[in-house]
């Protein structure tokens, strides 16, 4: 046991000394250990990447997009719920996605996911509920050439009619749906 326990001494102390040598001798592999991650380029920004609203991939923060609503919500009246409204991003060839960074004013509900698969299943990376930021940073590692993001309808209650009483159940019905805008998506890998 004492033989024992003089070993594992002195395996700490000779670990701790090589560790220590490599330090003073500024080794690449030591100092590799320790490097702070550095980002790719922002794909969206790389030639051949499509997006529903190409304001949102333009690499300026001042012009806006806006989120799609399904055709079924176009022109008419919506009842007791939001629909979402949905951008995607399309890159030319799957990527190693590390980063992705949303800039919007008006972003509150929402989800982002990627396709995964041959069958573009969707995988949710994230999901917010009442976001206050205005910038929002995603840490994730997926691979994709697809990223969608599904952000419920916000309604103005500026066109509000008076509500509806149906079974005890108070619904106000709202003509003014509005999909929410994004200024800028950017999709960052590691380099």
């Amino acid at each position: 046991m004492k033989g024992e326990k003089t070993r594992t001494i002195f395996l700490s102390v000779s670990i701790l000394s090589i560790l220590l040598a490599l330090a003073a001798c500024e080794s690449r592999m030591f100092q590799n250990l320790f490097k702070e991650q550095e980002w790719s380029e922002n794909y969206t920004l790389a030639d051949g990447v499509r997006c529903t609203a190409p304001e949102m991939i333009d690499g300026d923060v001042n012009t806006a997009g806006k989120t799609i609503f399904p055709e079924r919500v176009h022109g008419r009246t919506v009842y007791g719920a939001f629909p979402s409204a949905e951008v995607e991003v399309t890159l030319p060839e799957k990527k190693s996605i590390r980063k992705i960074v949303i800039f919007s004013e008006d972003l509150s509900a929402f989800e982002v996911l990627a396709s995964i698969g041959e069958r573009e299943d969707w995988k949710l990376i994230k999901e917010f509920d009442n976001n206050k930021e205005k910038e929002i940073v995603i840490r994730t590692s997926v691979i994709t050439d697809k990223i969608k993001i599904r952000a419920r309808g916000k309604s103005s209650f500026a066109g509000t009619e008076r509500g509806i009483v149906h079974g005890g159940v108070m619904t106000m019905r709202s003509s003014t749906i509005t999909e929410p805008e994004i200024l800028e998506i950017e999709l960052y890998g590691l380099k």
